[in-house]
């Protein structure tokens, strides 16, 4: 009997998630690391180990840039392998975090909305339950194969708006 963990990492491997998973894990460190400059930066994206970080002026890109090394280690420290290759500052938009929490409900039901609307064909469907067909627990086969269609889903919904 394999472990979940096994089948997890082996399923995450063949559909080429593993790296984007770290990535988006990196990301969500930023404001961890940032501690007292987090309120004044947004991480925007992470891209083969390149970090994108809005700043709201240049002085705190200056100062940034400066730690920029020791930024890059503690990320890969607390993620606990070297995600983050570089980081990029840049003067940008900071989107109000207070705001942000007011317009969340809404901005979660149309992103809900137009993922359910995304249609994905049958070959897709029938590559997921050949992955998922090695899991003998039903109940967690039916949730790996919901993850994953969802995971496609997502991925044709951010092929829409990046075209």
């Amino acid at each position: 009997m394999q472990y979940i963990k096994t089948i997890l990492d082996k399923t995450l491997n063949q559909l080429g998630l593993r790296e984007k998973i770290e990535e988006c894990r990196a990301l969500a460190l930023w404001n961890d690391v940032a501690s007292n400059m987090a309120a004044r930066t947004q991480p925007i994206a992470v891209s083969r180990g390149r970090m994108i970080v809005n700043v709201t002026d240049s002085v705190i890109l200056h100062t940034l840039s400066m730690y920029k090394r020791k930024y890059v280690e503690k990320i890969n420290l607390l993620a606990g392998k070297n995600v983050i290759k570089d980081i990029v500052f840049r003067v940008g938009t900071i989107e109000n975090r207070s705001s942000q929490k007011s317009d969340k409900k809404d901005d979660k039901d149309d992103y809900i909305a137009e993922l359910q609307s995304v249609q994905i064909d049958q070959d897709e469907l029938d590559s997921i339950d050949e992955i998922v067909s090695a899991v003998k627990d039903e109940e967690l086969r039916n949730s790996l194969r919901d993850l994953f269609i969802k995971q496609s889903k997502l991925s044709k919904m951010r092929g829409r708006i990046g075209s």
